[in-house]
């Protein structure tokens, strides 16, 4: 995993130092774990679910990663070597925490693990719109406490028009709601033939700074027409373009010019194309396969059981900025969540109350006994 230690000249704590921002994140990481339970309750689901990205629609252990022959020079970083090809595992997702009808108004997501080694592996995580509807991770869980638990349209207005204007105020809750009315307004008919950002930067070695994407290789061909009665018509999809041939996506980077114009620590603001360059470095092929066939739903099976998280990684092409220092905390609690590995239940209200007074009081008194 990778060392928080190096290369904070990118980067701007909150709180000042990594130490007192630990501190917030850790906060942040229970309110999403409370998410999760929430959301749990509201699917029916018997056990905690991925706090986003719930629903998978695609799982697959067979992808390869080959990066280009003419990989240009300042790139070709650790792993990253003209010609160099690895095994990849792959999950392709809804973004909402409940699991719903795939034509619901959603982004989608897509997961990478490239497994250099037994010792190696790199996750790349991306969503298919350019930029985070959150600015910082305190926003971003603001947002997914007011959505925790929508499970239908005036639940969400709900979140939208009331909870998040009181968690982050009128103006932050304005543009993010404008961010997410743009990014689910989008009507998705294949998963492969979207493209996926990270929104936010990961370091490229000596390179310095980059945002990543994926984005469909050339000449793959259109999607049919979705039949949107279906709720599971984009995996549909999928299979069918499987039968009939790889899948194929360019991984492609934009490195960072200057903090004006490609900021680090704020995750709502495009990267635009004409100021960072977008560059191919590599090429994510799916093979052709026959995905519901019972060998490649045990692998489905078994990628659905993985932690994907933007940390597993080296050194040399660790996260960088707000957000993803964030999912370092929030993703180790909410994986472990899930998977059982950490108890969590709701407070119980009189808990929350006379906490309060109680806390205010050994404020008082730590002034003038020492505890310890």
């Amino acid at each position: 995993m990778a060392d928080t230690g190096q290369h904070d000249h990118y980067e701007h704590y909150e709180g000042g130092s990594p130490e007192a921002e630990r501190l917030v994140f850790e906060r942040l990481a229970r309110d999403l774990m409370r998410v999760q339970l929430k959301n749990k309750e509201a699917s029916g689901s018997a056990h905690p679910q991925r706090a986003f990205h719930a629903k998978a629609v695609l799982g697959l252990e067979n992808a390869r990663l080959r990066f280009l022959d003419d990989l240009p020079a300042p790139l070709r970083v650790g792993f990253a070597q003209p010609g160099a090809e690895y095994p990849a595992l792959l999950r392709l997702s809804n973004a909402s925490g409940i699991p719903q009808h795939d034509a619901a108004g959603d982004l989608r997501g897509a997961a990478v693990r490239v497994e250099v080694s037994a010792e190696e592996s790199h996750d790349l995580l991306a969503t298919n719109f350019p930029v985070s509807h959150a600015r910082d991770a305190r926003e971003f869980v603001a947002f997914a406490k007011a959505m925790a638990g929508a499970g239908n349209p005036l639940q969400k207005a709900f979140g939208l028009l009331v909870k998040l204007p009181l968690a982050v105020g009128l103006t932050a809750a304005n543009r993010m709601r404008r961010n997410v009315r743009a990014a689910t307004r989008h009507k998705v008919d294949s998963l492969a033939q979207e493209t996926y950002w990270s929104r936010g930067a990961i370091l490229w070695g000596e390179a310095g700074p980059v945002r990543y994407q994926l984005r469909p290789a050339p000449g793959a061909p259109p999607a049919p027409k979705a039949d949107h009665a279906d709720p599971g018509y984009l995996r549909r999809e999928l299979a069918q373009r499987l039968t009939a041939g790889d899948i194929a996506f360019e991984l492609c980077v934009q490195r960072f010019v200057d903090e004006r114009r490609t900021p680090i620590e704020n995750g709502a603001v495009e990267w635009k194309e004409n100021v960072a360059a977008v560059v191919p470095v590599a090429v994510l092929t799916l093979p052709a396969q026959d995905i519901d066939s019972a060998e490649a739903r045990s692998a489905a099976r078994r990628v659905e059981e993985l932690a994907f998280n933007p940390w597993y990684t080296t050194d040399e092409f660790r996260p960088l900025g707000n957000l993803n220092r964030a999912r370092k905390v929030a993703y180790e609690a909410g994986s472990a969540h899930r998977l059982g590995l950490r108890f969590m239940t709701v407070e119980p209200r009189r808990n929350v109350v006379l906490g309060v007074p109680v806390r205010a009081v050994f404020r008082l008194v730590n002034r003038f006994v020492p505890w310890h």
